[in-house]
């Protein structure tokens, strides 16, 4: 039903549901694999990750994509 509200509100507002999507995808993905840089790097592995490191990270990554 979520998915379905999105689309609808997309669509009335005059954006591409499936652009708008894919879009976010692409950065959910991109952040990820940062996540994924900056675990390993402190030698860590990602199954043994907290969540609150998890979260940490996350806004970490979050913060250098605005900054940039």
């Amino acid at each position: 039903d979520l998915l379905f509200a999105t689309v609808n509100l997309a669509r009335h507002l005059g954006t591409k549901a499936e652009i708008a999507l894919q879009k976010a995808n692409e950065k959910f993905e991109r952040r990820f694999r940062e996540v994924e840089r900056i675990v390993a790097a402190r030698g860590l592995e990602m199954t043994g990750v907290d969540l609150e490191t998890m979260e940490e990270v996350w806004q970490q990554v979050k913060r250098q994509e605005i900054d940039l």
